[in-house]
């Protein structure tokens, strides 16, 4: 019908599902719709017209908006040009250039990074605009898409061919894609391309598309602050919407330097009227409560989305995890992509209920805009989820080389089967090798289809019969042994160059070993940190490669935990109190462990064991008695005195069934069991009377605590509720209530360390509940559940000073969330399923899984999160002891980074309160460290005094400098002065010599768009500046009064976003749009030239550079969310030397904006959409002392050859 009608399918299919109406200005469409859905012209077509009309002119019961103008995260289609606004000078200049190419013949490209808007601007601007037209996307077959369409096509139609980029990310086969550029190039009638930016460099290395591209290109730049008001306004007014004062400005000020700006805004404004309009009563007013309800810019799709997984069945919870990787096409150089996705490939082969499932759940993740279904396919709707959904970004970080691997198998058993499935066709050699490795895991092995599996099956038969063959070869070349080494000794002339061929080959297997280990190490970063460093560490002493530095580098800025084995494999039970922890194991082996304050477990005492699976231990409070029940349903009791030899203690048996949990009360007198006959026993130790009997559960109970002040006691299980009980002085235990709210069984219970709160792990819904206890015979409960795992909870525990609580889940991770803020700050990757956590202090947590290691970790890590919002600036002291860190959530939070391995919150975050707009997001830390400064979104500069963290002191009021958003600050070497660069292209200096009084000394003018990054020369002489006019400024600004423009540097090819000088100022370096670093030789800086050299490798704009003080090490930091540390280095002729890639840092999902080296060169910090700053040690000798000296337990013989089956074992650490 979509086709027959001339409308989208998804716009059918709301129509279809009662999501939306038609808009009155697709009434022709509408009628053809009627048509296809065989309604008789006439009399039928004119009721259905005429009810259209009086449902649009009618608002919705109440007061609420008739229809919704916002498109989500789905592109505006031609039929939503009535609600298309901002792009009217860009959808003009293209109508403009596309009437040039049917004069002169030729194509015309559009190029912009993902969420700019190309897709909406072809489609609502460009098509709306012209009278006849084709629309096509390329997909994984472009030449079946082109016979498709162009048969309907007019001979002087328009082709307008978006998402250019699917050419080289779904297309495998070459010729077809000569084939299809060849159709296009020779159509005599207009072609317009759609191409994502990050793509570029694919198209140029097609000829033909080169010589296009460099003649006739439109480049879609990031919309203006008067743009985007319009399209945020516009729409609004046309559907009757009140937009409440100052949302527009929060909104603007939220995407400022947005990579995705468009998607994410599109989203939250159709969330937030969705909202108003199911309120009860609907209302047509939006305001900041819907904002913040909806969870702001970068809440809003992460909510929706999250709202749509946990509203699937958790029996399909793994399977919509295997949908969306199946619609992510990883790539190694660029960034990931949507992938268009037959319903074959997902439900081929599978069981008719899994394909019923399958459709279900396609229906849930539509209904929420978050993908797109066509008749035969679906898709995600825009890229922008890939970053925006912290669970999907997770999945795709995950396993980053499963998923490359799984998507190339892909790839390759479908042309396989394509080409009539020939030998030829099947993998072999290493691909082969390491298909088969993955596969073998669970996930992996759940996610093929029946085509992959029929794939690796041939594969694998073909690899059987060549070694067959191969044996039988060897077999005859034996005979030939004799005659081979006489003519070895005859050609023995030739030795050394066998030797010199043989050294080559030897270092060649060694760089590609290093390369091979280094990704293990990544890949096995995410489940297990600590063994996933050592083989980093092995990869670089193999060879110091780049991929192997990387990785090494890398594990740096990833938490390190001390890894003990303190048990075999499999279910495993921990104990703590102070020093002392005690381990059970299946084999019913207790071993206990005395924590030395480096906080290394050492083994104590003697083995005690249970003669069964140990199934819950306890350790009183001065770890003097230790308890424990093995799966046989026997109870014990040691007195610990001397660890060396336990003293059995007396007690008395439990009348009812197997104990499961156990816990000492805070004196020592009563020890509590939670049993599987649904009863709580309560023994009171050193009595010899038998338990008390407390009943009230209806299964087993799983869990039990008591408070601090040893007054009551909760118990929980398999029932979902949680039992508090009263224990008097005297008398026997009082029941006191029930809480509930989970919805299926209670696995862990802990209270908080002030016996207010109590948190209960469950396993059907994976979430934390919380309840206030402070009065026990009326308890609250506390909010809605912490969420986030994706698996039973097994373990609760809170932090010694409450401020934090951590979840071990069978996830395999450790959750850790901050209760204040209620959000999530960290989570720690096991190999198995985490068992028990435990607080040792307040900065060290122990947990034990699955696996049976137990790993000590430092807590927080190496990642600083304290912001719910992306980062925008960071910046260090002249110590290095201080890094300040400015976030979109319009707050600077100062951080002590003395030992950057462990860095603390110096003090709570600096909010920006108070007169004058929002912080914007650019900062400066004074090198004394005492004093802060921050830009606002109307132009103005702030100051603090942080001289007293804990009681930061605003120096002054807001002072006006811009007429809009401050870019960035960078302050001089000696501090007293501050460079500033805004949105309107303005640069103002500083005088900072009294902070309370600062004073302009200097308006700078030069820039014709957007004045972004801002840098001051070594020696403080020059001031640079990068343009959003794709220009660099450099002033001598030695006369900080008058400075003087001393030169003005072009061809720099795109958006300038941030500048840096050399240590020795000599080098200025460019970051720009087009995702590369230009160099610029300031040897004589009245005349400075442009380089030759291009720096490139990062997929997306860069967006921050930093030199090392004393090096000639480049960061950069960009879109792609990596760090590129590149050496630059002078040759002997004085002229810079090729410049040397020395790693790929890895940070979180998103983009990453900002980027600095502290005073001494060795930490490396970068922040990003993420949230959190991450510390990267770039010394390689440094970080691998650490990872020696504090990793834990070396590598074990059985885990070498796991990994590295066909290497010798050489443990890194000894």
């Amino acid at each position: 019908m979509a086709g027959e009608c001339g409308l989208g399918f998804n716009t059918v299919a709301g129509y279809c599902a009662g999501r939306h109406l038609p808009q009155l200005s697709v009434r022709p469409q509408f009628h053809l719709l009627l048509a296809a859905l065989g309604v008789p012209p006439g009399p039928a077509r004119q009721a259905w017209s005429e009810a259209l009309a009086a449902l649009r002119a009618q608002p919705a019961p109440g007061t609420g908006p008739a229809w919704n103008p916002y498109r989500g995260l789905r592109a505006f289609e031609s039929s939503d040009a009535a609600v298309f606004h901002g792009r009217a000078e860009l959808t003009a200049r293209l109508v403009h250039e596309l009437d040039r190419c049917r004069s002169r013949g030729g194509a015309l490209v559009v190029v912009g990074p993902s969420g700019s808007g190309k897709s909406s601007l072809l489609r609502a601007g460009l098509l709306a605009a012209v009278k006849s037209a084709v629309l096509i996307t390329p997909g994984a077959e472009p030449l079946e898409q082109w016979h498709r369409h162009m048969p309907d096509a007019d001979g002087g139609a328009v082709v307008v061919v978006d998402q250019f980029e699917e050419l080289f990310t779904l297309c495998t086969d070459e010729q077809e894609r000569a084939a299809f550029v060849t159709a296009l190039l020779e159509r005599r009638a207009p072609v317009v391309v759609g191409l994502r930016a990050d793509f570029y460099g694919h198209a140029l290395r097609h000829p033909r598309l080169a010589e296009l591209f460099q003649r006739s290109q439109i480049v879609v730049e990031p919309m203006t602050e008067p743009q985007l008001r319009e399209a945020v306004v516009e729409p609004a007014r046309s559907a009757g919407l009140l937009l409440e004062s100052g949302l527009v400005e929060l909104l603007l000020r939220d995407t400022a330097r947005e990579p995705a700006a468009l998607p994410l805004l599109s989203h939250t404004l159709h969330t937030m009227v969705e909202l108003a309009r199911q309120s009860d009563p609907p209302t047509a007013e939006i305001g900041l409560a819907h904002y913040r309800a909806v969870g702001g810019v970068h809440g809003a799709v992460a909510r929706t989305a999250e709202q749509a997984y946990q509203s699937l069945p958790v029996t399909q919870r793994q399977a919509a995890r295997r949908l969306f990787l199946r619609l992510v096409r990883t790539d190694d150089s660029t960034a990931d992509t949507r992938r268009q996705v037959t319903f074959d490939e997902l439900a081929e082969g599978r069981p008719a209920h899994e394909a019923d499932e399958l459709a279900e759940m396609l229906d849930v993740f539509v209904t929420h805009r978050l993908l797109i279904t066509g008749p035969h396919t679906a898709q995600i709707g825009h890229e922008a989820l890939l970053a925006a959904w912290p669970r999907l970004a997770g999945w795709l970080a995950e396993d980053r080389a499963g998923h490359l691997l799984h998507g190339r198998l892909t790839a390759a058993a479908r042309e396989w089967r394509a080409d009539g499935r020939p030998a030829e066709g099947l993998y072999r050699g290493g691909a082969l090798a390491g298909a088969l490795e993955w596969a073998q895991e669970p996930g992996p092995a759940e996610a093929l289809n029946p085509l992959e599996r029929e794939f690796l099956t041939a594969s694998q038969a073909a690899r059987a019969a060549r070694a067959a063959v191969e044996r039988r070869r060897l077999r005859r070349g034996y005979q030939l042994v004799s005659a081979l080494m006489v003519l070895v000794l005859v050609c023995a002339g030739t030795a050394f160059y066998a030797h010199q061929i043989a050294a080559g080959a030897g270092r060649q297997s060694r760089l590609a070993l290093s390369r091979q280990i280094a990704a293990t190490a990544v890949r096995l970063r995410a489940k297990d940190p600590a063994l996933a460093a050592q083989l980093a560490l092995a990869a670089y002493r193999s060879a110091p490669t780049p991929e192997a530095r990387s990785a090494l580098l890398g594990s740096s800025a990833a938490p390190l935990p001390r890894r003990t084995l303190a048990a075999p494999a499999g279910t495993a039970v921990l104990a703590s109190a102070g020093d002392l922890l005690a381990t059970g194991d299946d084999n019913g082996q207790i071993r206990l462990w005395r924590t030395a304050p480096n906080g290394a477990p050492a083994p104590t005492g003697a083995r005690l064991t249970t003669g069964h699976a140990v199934a819950a231990l306890a350790l009183n409070r001065d770890a003097t008695v230790l308890a424990a029940a093995d799966q046989a349903g026997s109870v014990r009791v040691w007195h610990l005195g001397d660890t060396d030899g336990p003293v059995p203690l007396p007690l008395p048996p439990a009348s009812g069934g197997r104990v499961l949990a156990l816990a000492f009360s805070p004196d020592g007198t009563f020890l509590a069991a939670g049993a599987a006959d649904a009863s709580t026993y309560l023994w009171q130790l050193g009595t010899g009377s038998p338990p008390d009997r407390l009943t009230g559960a209806r299964k087993a109970v799983k869990s039990v605590v008591f408070t601090p002040d040893g007054r009551t006691l909760a118990a929980a299980g398999d029932d979902g509720t949680a039992h508090l009980w009263n224990l008097p002085a005297t008398g026997p235990p009082e029941p006191l209530a029930t809480l509930d709210g989970p919805t299926g069984e209670i696995f862990a219970l802990a209270v908080s360390p002030d016996g207010r709160t109590l948190a209960a792990g469950t396993a059907a819904d994976h979430a934390v509940y919380l309840w206030n206890i402070a009065d026990p015979a009326h308890p609250g409960t506390l909010g809605a559940p912490l969420t986030g795992p994706a698996s039973w909870i097994n373990t609760v525990a809170f932090s010694p000073d409450g401020s934090t609580l951590t979840a071990g889940s069978s996830d395999t991770l450790s959750w850790q969330w901050d209760l204040a803020s209620r959000r999530l700050i960290a989570t720690l990757p096991h190999p198995a399923p985490v068992t028990a956590a435990v607080y040792r202090d307040a900065h060290t947590l122990q947990t034990l899984a699955g696996d049976g290691v137990l790993r000590t970790w430092d807590v927080p890590g190496p990642a600083l999160a304290d912001s719910a919002q992306q980062v925008f600036s960071v910046s260090f002291n002249a110590s290095g002891t201080r890094l300040l860190a400015a976030a979109g959530d319009a707050s600077l939070t100062l951080w002590n980074t003395a030992d950057p391995a462990h860095p603390t919150r110096a003090a709570a975050p600096v909010t920006g309160q108070g007169p004058g707009a929002p912080l914007a997001g650019a900062s400066a830390l004074t090198p004394d460290g005492t004093t802060e400064l921050a830009g606002t979104t109307d132009g103005s500069v702030r100051c603090w005094d942080v001289t007293d963290p804990d009681h930061p002191r605003p120096l002054s009021g807001p002072l006006p400098l811009a007429r809009a958003t401050i870019e960035a600050i960078a302050l001089s070497p000696d501090g007293r002065t501050a460079a500033i660069s805004s949105d309107d292209g303005s640069v103002h200096l500083l005088d900072l010599t009294d902070p309370a009084h600062p004073t302009v000394t200097a308006d700078l003018t030069g820039p014709t768009a957007t004045a972004y990054g801002v840098r001051f020369s070594p020696d403080g002489h020059l001031l640079a500046v990068a343009g959003g006019d794709a220009r660099g400024y450099l002033w001598d600004v030695r006369d900080r009064a008058h400075p003087r423009l001393l030169t003005t540097v072009t061809g720099l090819g795109a958006a300038a976003y941030a500048t840096a000088f050399s240590p020795d100022g000599r080098l200025l370096a460019f970051g720009t749009a087009d995702s590369s670093v230009r160099l610029v030789d300031l040897t004589r800086p009245q005349r400075p030239v442009l380089l030759p050299t291009l720096l490139v490798g990062p997929v997306g704009e860069v967006y921050e550079l930093a030199f090392a003080p004393r090096t000639d090490r480049l960061a950069v930091s960009s879109a792609d969310g990596s760090i590129w540390l590149w050496q630059l280095g002078t040759g002997t002729n004085g002229r810079l030397a090729a410049p040397v890639l020395l790693a790929t840092l890895q940070a979180a999902a998103g983009g990453l904006f900002t980027v600095a080296f502290s005073p001494d060169g060795h930490t490396l910090a970068g922040g990003g959409s993420a949230g959190t700053v991450q510390l990267w040690d770039t010394d390689p000798g440094s970080v691998a002392a650490r990872i020696c000296d504090h990793g834990g337990d070396p590598i074990t013989p059985a885990e070498w050859h796991r990994f590295l089956p066909d290497q010798p074992f050489d443990p890194p650490c000894h």
